[in-house]
């Protein structure tokens, strides 16, 4: 069985940065990896030692372009491969159907939130977030707008990004929901990252 806060935060990584392994061929486990740069590490440790359930290996560090980075990776095991097969069922990540399944508790939201997500914080003007879903289609943003309409009561609209000449789907929190928004979000914000609801 799931403790359910780790399962929380392992939905909110997959919706974000975290990735699941490629499955084993021995019953198809999958692991869960995740990275962050240097400034993002007290996080990391934090995630590392809550999903002590799940038997996160030890912390890695190695440096990329210049930029220091720190991950480490789960053992494989059949409960991860169940979701690798939801959220990957032809190897690359997408939203599945039944996401209002999966996607229910505040903590996943900001975990994603932490992951992808910025504030668009311009006095006088607005005050908005957004999550960078660019690896996601337009119809997957589509589905996680009525999601997040649905189950939390937000109204998030789906936006175009352009960035070298391609267009992505970007997911942007309407101002009639921000203050509730953060108020989901805000119990479960690492101290890291509490610039993007300040």
């Amino acid at each position: 069985m799931w403790n359910l806060p780790c399962l929380d935060i392992v939905i909110g990584s997959i919706l974000g940065d975290g990735h699941l392994t490629r499955p084993y061929k021995a019953g198809g486990n999958s692991g869960l990896y995740i990275k962050y740069d240097d400034k993002a590490l007290d996080y990391l440790k934090w995630l590392h030692s809550t999903l002590s359930s799940i038997e996160p290996l030890s912390i890695k560090a190695k440096v990329v372009g210049g930029y220091h980075q720190h991950y480490f990776q789960t053992r494989a095991s059949k409960k991860i491969g169940d979701l690798r097969r939801i959220f990957y069922p032809k190897g690359k990540k997408i939203i599945p159907l039944d996401i209002k399944n999966l996607l229910l508790s505040p903590r996943s939201l900001a975990v994603w939130y932490m992951d992808d997500g910025t504030l668009d914080n311009r006095a006088k003007y607005h005050r908005n977030a957004m999550f960078a879903t660019y690896g996601f289609s337009f119809k997957d943003c589509y589905l996680l707008s009525g999601q997040l309409k649905e189950i939390f009561d937000v109204d998030v609209s789906v936006t175009k990004c352009t960035m070298r000449n391609k267009v992505y789907p970007r997911l942007y929190v309407k101002s009639c929901s921000m203050d509730r928004f953060i108020s989901l979000i805000s119990p479960y914000i690492h101290p890291v990252f509490k610039y993007k609801i300040a």
